[in-house]
């Protein structure tokens, strides 16, 4: 049976309650933060419990539904259109950023600065990938870099936090001349105020849980900084993506995707338990794509690298799961979706 789309409602809510948490008032609510794994499919979550001895997160509790992740182009999604379609509302051709093929598309980020709220962005990628592009950059491939980072200095983002990258000191001008400052270590970026718009490039962002990896930064110390550079009585909007979820499932290194997903866990964590204490604030989580055709273990001993199917990305559904949001939808929605959850809480913020 054809599956429809139920009449949507989105606004703030004073009813829902989650897990353990008693009933809580959303009406007034001025912050988004929204959290992506890159890849991240139903399996790599069930996985990443089994691995790391998790009950289920409480994030679980707060289901929506399941994602459809096509783009325009047939077959499997790549993460520019994904992430294009989530931040944006618009579906794309893979390979296409915040862009359409003959205009630039208005992301969140944009819409949410004519708010006048102030806009973030943080991965462990490069700030020049796909799903961070998406939400602050424009360009009709996802390979015109130069593209990209033109565009995404003159974006009204106030934060940007990403992997180090040369190219962004190749370029460092057209940042410095759009109020950008730049720098590339975590105890400079800490040591940044509010009132200056801030790029930062820094190393050692895989999870803290790769025991392949040493030294890491933890990714929940920078949303916690992130979460306090924002903050102000216009509201924010943050973006997050854990990025080597997908990275490692292309490489079918399940041990290290498994340790960027318990760092996702930490992040959600860290942001319902500030939810908890600041009910001003939304949280969406969800993933762009599944990639490696991941099978769920049976137990901890079989989790191995033959669980994979593949070493791309496949065509089927993530979940989306939403605080301070009530929402009634079918059992699927389209991508696009989460961009109208988006916009429905910053267009209607107090």
């Amino acid at each position: 049976m054809k599956k429809i789309l139920l009449v949507l409602i989105l606004f703030l809510s004073s009813t829902l309650s989650f897990g353990a948490c008693k009933n809580e008032n959303f009406d007034n609510v001025q912050n988004l933060i929204i959290l992506i794994g890159d890849g991240m499919g139903f399996n790599h979550i069930e996985n990443a419990k089994t691995y790391f001895s998790l009950s289920n997160q409480g994030f679980e509790n707060n289901y929506i539904a399941s994602v459809n992740t096509d783009s325009l182009t047939p077959g499997p999604t790549d993460s520019a259109a994904a992430a294009t379609a989530l931040a944006t509302g618009v579906k794309v051709m893979n390979g296409q950023v915040g862009h359409n093929g003959t205009n630039y598309l208005k992301n969140i980020m944009e819409f949410a600065s004519e708010k006048n709220m102030l806009t973030g962005i943080i991965t462990n990628d490069n700030l020049w990938g796909a799903t961070p592009a998406a939400y602050s950059a424009h360009a009709n491939s996802r390979g015109d870099i130069s593209d990209i980072l033109l565009t995404q200095s003159q974006s009204p983002l106030d934060l940007m936090i990403g992997k180090y990258d040369q190219e962004y000191y190749n370029y460092e001008s057209w940042f410095t001349s759009n109020e950008f400052v730049m720098c590339d270590s975590k105890e400079e970026l800490f040591s940044i105020n509010s009132t200056q718009k801030v790029v930062a490039n820094l190393n050692n962002l895989y999870s803290i849980y790769n025991p392949n990896r040493l030294n890491q930064t933890n990714l929940v110390d920078l949303v916690e900084y992130a979460i306090d550079y924002l903050d102000n009585e216009n509201g924010f909007v943050l973006m997050i993506e854990c990025a080597y979820i997908d990275k490692f499932s292309h490489n079918n290194d399940i041990i290290s995707a498994l340790a960027e997903v318990r760092t996702l866990f930490d992040i959600a964590n860290y942001v319902n338990d500030y939810i908890d204490n600041n009910n001003d604030t939304a949280l969406i989580i969800t993933a762009d794509h599944e990639t490696g055709d991941l099978q769920k273990a049976s137990s901890k001993t079989n989790i191995n690298n033959s669980l994979y199917r593949s070493a791309g990305h496949i065509d089927s559904n993530v979940g989306l799961y939403a605080r301070g949001i009530k929402v009634h939808v079918s059992h699927e929605v389209k991508n696009t979706f989460v961009y109208d959850m988006c916009y429905e809480v910053v267009n209607n913020k107090k």
